[in-house]
């Protein structure tokens, strides 16, 4: 199986990379979010991801990723995204009303609409299983959004093809990387964050965040870094990620 970080890189390489060859934008690339388009998005996600019935590790600490980034964009806590996601993946049947309430508040537009659905197949895609469950619900949003059968055929196929030449892209890659990386001695998690063993909890967790903004990939890519720098910033967002993770577990922190 391939690793997390192999995934999590394809998943914003791709969704950047694709999103030019289809001429749209990232939504967070142009124009900050506000906390009503940001409930839309979440909303979607959990349906998304709750579309084949559970939501896979991947997916969690994707998703994961995409709250952190919709708290940094909007100001809001973390935690009121998380409580969205978690009242909206119980109810995966309405995707086509909550689309189409978001197309019309927001006036999305089909290029727009293309991007959205773009994002939610990335995800769909992420644990290298396109289930037919999933497919159904991103059927019921894009037709929210006004995008008809034959269009989504076309965006799918297209996206499908795309990915499968930059999974093996990516995997050559990263098994190339891996090989010197398994080399290297693995830090402790005090110094990957840069605090001692001493620190207060708080300081710990809000240097964490400094270093999610830091190098995290959808920031980084809205700045026009290279794909160097992007690969680099997601295995060290990744080390992060798991270094806070294991703080947390000692201390016995929620």
């Amino acid at each position: 199986m391939m690793s997390f970080i192999f995934y999590i890189f394809v998943f914003w390489v791709l969704y950047r990379v694709f999103d030019k060859f289809k001429g749209t934008q990232n939504f967070s690339h142009n124009k900050r979010v506000n906390f009503k388009e940001a409930n839309y998005l979440i909303a979607l996600l959990a349906k998304v991801a709750k579309g084949d019935g559970r939501v896979h590790e991947l997916e969690a600490r994707i998703i994961s990723e995409t709250i952190t980034d919709m708290s940094y964009q909007t100001g809001i806590d973390r935690d009121e995204f998380k409580k969205i996601f978690n009242k909206e993946k119980e109810c995966i049947s309405d995707a086509y009303d909550v689309a189409r309430r978001y197309k019309d508040e927001f006036r999305l537009n089909r290029q727009v609409a293309i991007a959205r659905i773009t994002f939610f197949l990335n995800l769909a895609y992420i644990d290298g299983d396109f289930a037919p469950s999933e497919q159904k619900i991103i059927k019921e949003i894009a037709n929210g959004f006004g995008i008809d059968d034959d269009l989504l055929d076309t965006i799918i196929y297209r996206f499908d093809t795309f990915y499968r030449s930059q999974q093996r892209y990516r995997q050559n890659r990263y098994n190339n990387s891996s090989r010197s990386n398994d080399t290297q001695n693995k830090k402790l998690p005090y110094e990957i964050l840069g605090v001692s063993k001493d620190s207060d909890f708080k300081d710990i967790k809000k240097r964490y965040r400094e270093l999610v903004k830091k190098y995290h990939p959808d920031i980084l890519m809205g700045q026009g870094e290279s794909d160097e720098v992007i690969e680099k910033s997601t295995k060290k967002l990744q080390e992060i990620n798991e270094a806070y993770e294991e703080i947390k577990q000692q201390r016995g922190e929620n």
